[in-house]
């Protein structure tokens, strides 16, 4: 059975950019969440780069890397919620109409 298209062609990490990657998924879980997810607070990403050993400018770099990482996948999942609600919001009228 060939692999689905997403993963054959998956993207290829550049060199170096393992470790953001690593950081990032392990800071995503300090998200808060409520009606919404909310961006991964500065205070964890300090404690990551603290306890990671990171230097002042490649916590610097951590920091920038995090939150454009971060903003994009907010912003990945706030359009992903607003095209799923606008099917649901369609459904509903729909079949609002039908029992009228």
């Amino acid at each position: 059975m060939p692999l689905p298209d997403k993963i054959a062609n998956k993207p290829v990490l550049r060199a170096g950019l393992g470790a953001y990657h690593k950081a990032f998924t392990e800071l995503t879980t300090d998200r808060a969440l409520g009606m919404a997810e909310g961006p991964i607070p500065w205070t964890a990403i300090n404690a990551y780069g603290y306890r990671h050993g990171y230097t002042e400018d490649e916590f610097d770099r951590l920091v920038a890397i995090i939150t454009g990482l971060d903003n994009a996948y907010l912003k990945h999942r706030n359009n992903k919620q607003k095209k799923t609600m606008g099917k649901s919001h369609g459904s509903l009228s729909k079949s609002k109409m039908r029992q009228k």
